[in-house]
């Protein structure tokens, strides 16, 4: 079955880019809220606003989930 996800706008694409790549600085020992991401994300220089509206559209897409208060992302294929 193909990917099912709808497609994303590039400015999503960008933050899930940043997310990854900070998942990747946390590693195993911290998780990620929605707070952590937009003052991460206003540090790469996206308005909170913006991050807010953005991290709501990617959970929306399936580009990222929650589990609890704590965000994940979903291996791309």
């Amino acid at each position: 079955m193909p990917n099912s996800r709808r497609p994303i706008a590039p400015a999503e694409e960008d933050v899930l880019d940043y997310l990854e790549a900070y998942f990747e600085e946390l590693g195993e020992t911290d998780s990620l809220t929605h707070e952590t991401a937009i003052t991460y994300l206003a540090g790469q220089g996206i308005e909170p606003v913006d991050a807010r509206d953005i991290l709501e559209q990617l959970l929306l897409k399936g580009y990222l989930y929650e589990v609890g208060d704590k965000i994940r992302i979903p291996p791309r294929s």
